[in-house]
C-alpha cells in the first residue's frame, strides 16, 4: 500500500509543479496515473488531504537535501551557508509565484504548513553562524544569534509570493545581494573609512 501511495504523491508533486495548484485535479491525476479516482480517494478521502500530503511529502524530501549538507559539512559554516544557499536557489528556481500565490490565497492551512517549513529551514542559519563564531569567520563585534536573526526575517519577507510578485526579483537575485551584504558590506572601502571616522568621532 506504502508503494502505491508514494506513486500517488510522487505524481501529484510533478503535476503540481508544471500546472499549478489552480489546475490541479484528481481527474488529471488518475488519468496521468491510469488509476481509477477510486483507487486514489481510498488512500486519500478529499482533495485538499491529497494535497497536503502531496506538499508535505515534498517538503520531506527536500529537507533530506538540506539535511545532507550538513552530514557531508558538520564543520565547515563557510561551505554549509553556501550549499544551503544553492539548494535555496536551485528549489525556488522551480516555482511559479503566480501559481504558489493563488495555493496560498487559496488554501491558508496547507500555505500555513509551506510557511513553518520556510521558517524551520531558515532558522538553519541561526547554526551556521554559531559555528561561524566558533571558528573564528564572525569579526569579534558581531553577535551570530542576532545577525542569523536578522538574516532569517529579511529571508523569510523575500520567500513571500506577494514580495516576489510585487518586485519581480528572482530568488537567486536576491540571495547574491544578501550573501553580498552579508560578506562585504553595503560599502566600499573608501565608505568603511569614513564610518570608522564617523564612528570614532562618536565614540570620543
Amino acid at each position: 500500500m506504502d508503494k502505491v501511495r508514494n506513486i500517488i504523491l510522487k505524481e501529484g508533486d510533478e503535476l503540481i509543479l508544471n500546472e499549478g495548484v489552480k489546475s490541479f485535479t484528481v481527474e488529471n491525476l488518475a488519468s496521468k496515473l491510469s488509476m481509477s479516482k477510486k483507487t486514489i480517494y481510498q488512500y486519500f478521502p478529499t482533495k485538499e488531504v491529497l494535497l497536503k500530503k502531496i506538499i508535505t511529502f515534498k517538503l520531506k524530501s527536500m529537507s533530506k537535501e538540506f539535511d545532507n549538507i550538513f552530514k557531508s559539512e558538520p564543520n565547515d559554516p563557510v561551505a554549509q551557508f553556501i550549499k544551503v544557499r544553492d539548494l535555496h536557489i536551485k528549489f525556488s528556481s522551480k516555482i511559479n509565484f503566480n501559481k504558489l500565490n493563488y495555493l496560498k490565497t487559496r488554501y491558508p492551512d496547507i500555505w500555513g504548513i509551506i510557511e513553518k517549513y520556510i521558517i524551520e529551514r531558515i532558522e538553519t542559519f541561526t547554526n551556521i553562524f554559531l559555528l561561524a563564531q566558533k571558528k573564528g569567520y564572525l569579526r569579534d563585534t558581531i553577535d551570530p544569534i542576532i545577525s542569523a536573526k536578522l538574516f532569517e526575517n529579511i529571508l523569510s519577507i523575500c520567500t513571500q509570493p506577494e514580495f516576489m510578485l510585487k518586485n519581480d526579483f528572482t530568488m537567486q537575485n536576491i540571495i547574491y545581494h544578501l550573501e553580498e551584504i552579508l560578506g562585504f558590506g553595503f560599502f566600499n572601502k573608501n565608505a568603511q573609512k569614513k564610518l570608522k571616522m564617523y564612528q570614532s568621532k562618536i565614540g570620543g
